[in-house]
């Protein structure tokens, strides 16, 4: 039964995952975090132009951020849900065979469904 549980919460954290674009939320907060150092180490920008432009970056990184924690946050909450229903799940997940099972189960179905929904 916990492995039908696994795959069932695997394939649901993949399609969270890809429908919250993840990887654009972290992709986005290195951008800002990148463009708020370039303006601190550049020398010909003047400060009053640095102080209000750097409170800008940084809240664009605290909302991507907020973001992203909160999607890992829904993760953790659906496997203590399943845990909480079907008890030793957790117990089951963080064992190296779960582990490695939710991997295999997470990679495959991700390359499946990059294949169908080209």
């Amino acid at each position: 039964m916990n492995h039908l549980i696994l795959f069932i919460t695997c394939l649901l954290t993949v399609e969270i995952f890809i429908r919250s674009n993840y990887l654009c939320l972290f992709n986005s907060t290195i951008k800002a975090s990148k463009k708020a150092i370039a303006i601190i180490l550049n020398k010909n920008i003047s400060d009053h132009w640095k102080e209000n432009i750097i409170p800008k970056y940084s809240l664009q990184m605290m909302m991507y951020s907020l973001q992203m924690i909160l999607i890992l946050f829904l993760v953790i909450f659906i496997f203590v849900i399943a845990d909480n229903l079907f008890s030793g799940f957790l117990a089951f997940t963080l064992f190296w065979n779960g582990i490695i099972e939710s991997i295999l189960i997470s990679f495959t179905y991700a390359y499946i469904r990059k294949l169908i929904f080209k």
